[in-house]
């Protein structure tokens, strides 16, 4: 089958290990599969850049078509809208079409083209809730209820499914854009399967923990991501301290921002149990995960949670409204506020009963099936099959 993935929604970023990248990959074992996105992107400092080929082959082989935005009706223009994206996608004539995201006008003309070609099936995801696109202001409630809203409804005789990629952005799709619930279905982020060598895990354990200084025996945490006050690492940081346990290590990877940057640094410096190692390729957050004996991601959502979860390891995490997918069965503790003395308690209570951890442990290998993008890729484009 031919396969379009669209993603004019949101950023199209070469390299990553997001879900518009890693859909496409596994879609394209079986599949001929195009992706069309827009010239914006973002680097590693999250720093706006824009794309100069308006065709190439990204690393897996598949085409990539690049729209520049339009303006074809004025000031509605404005919410992401593409002029060339009915011509492109008649040209390409697909079977399926696999929207990241639907918040577009240029939707419109996914709208037309499936209207006329019945045959062709349309899914349609959700990244969108109320923490990373809220509904405060006019403009917002303009963007989301009216515009984006609009088109979204308008695509519901022609979408096989909505998928919230969380079940706090099903709710999302509900509430705010008043998706039929039968339309409505979660399909999780993950883990990219051919970067986690579960069969190396012991190799890749002992090669991390040896070029960092730390035994087999320590307990080590991992965490990391974009670094901002949100994530909450510097708490996850004192709360190690205040913990006072030698045999405890933390690993930290990413980017802090220009303005949190000195503050983390320092933070880092006073803490021998720390090591902060900068920005990791996203194959490589994979080794760290495996090498690890636990996740603390004490602060607002990454899809590093749910990879995490995938390569089958334990963590605590911060308790979200409809985020509680990362926890199979008892394979996650919940942080309820924002403070070292609960970070340090949860810590606590693994450390200081290792058959609880072992429980967390064993209920975390289902996570690796659960959050597999090969089978995830299967399911986005079958609906509920």
């Amino acid at each position: 089958m031919k396969i379009v993935h669209i993603c004019l929604a949101c950023f199209y970023v070469d390299g990553m290990g997001y879900q518009e990248n890693l859909l496409p990959k596994y879609h394209s074992e079986k599949h001929d599969v195009v992706i069309i996105t827009s010239d914006y992107s973002f680097d590693s400092r999250s720093r706006i850049t824009k794309k100069e080929s308006k065709r190439y082959l990204n690393e897996y082989g598949i085409p990539v078509i690049v729209l520049d935005e339009s303006k074809r009706f004025g000031p509605y223009s404005n919410y992401r809208d593409y002029k060339k994206l009915y011509e492109t996608l008649c040209e390409e004539n697909p079977d399926i079409i696999f929207c990241h995201g639907g918040q577009f006008v240029a939707l419109m003309d996914v709208v037309r083209f499936c209207k006329k070609h019945p045959n062709v099936k349309l899914y349609i995801d959700q990244h969108a809730d109320y923490y990373n696109s809220p509904v405060k202001t006019m403009r917002q409630r303009l963007g989301h209820y009216w515009i984006f809203g609009h088109w979204m409804r308008k695509a519901v005789p022609y979408t096989e499914k909505f998928w919230g990629v969380t079940p706090w952005r099903c709710q999302y799709l509900e509430e705010i854009y008043h998706i039929p619930k039968e339309k409505i279905g979660l399909l999780v982020m993950g883990g990219d399967d051919d970067k986690i060598v579960f069969e190396k895990q012991d190799i890749i354990r002992k090669q991390i923990r040896e070029r960092y200084s730390i035994s087999n025996d320590d307990f080590l945490i991992v965490t990391g991501g974009k670094i901002d006050k949100t994530k909450n690492i510097h708490l996850l940081i004192r709360a190690l301290q205040e913990l006072g346990r030698a045999n405890v290590k933390l690993i930290v990877f990413g980017q802090p921002s220009n303005e949190f940057e000195e503050e983390f640094l320092n933070l880092v410096h006073q803490n021998q149990q720390v090591q902060y190692i900068g920005w990791l390729s996203s194959d490589a957050v994979y080794d760290y995960f495996l090498a690890s004996d636990l996740c603390v991601f004490p602060g607002t959502h990454s899809v590093l949670w749910e990879q995490a979860c995938a390569c089958g390891l334990p963590g605590i995490y911060k308790s979200w409204e409809g985020m509680y997918h990362v926890d199979i069965n008892g394979s996650a503790l919940l942080l309820q506020t924002d403070t070292i003395d609960e970070i340090k308690k949860k810590l606590a209570e693994l450390l200081d009963h290792p058959q609880f951890y072992a429980s967390m442990k064993k209920a975390a290998e289902q996570g690796k099936s659960i959050f597999s993008y090969r089978e995830i890729s299967k399911r986005a484009i079958n609906g509920d099959k």
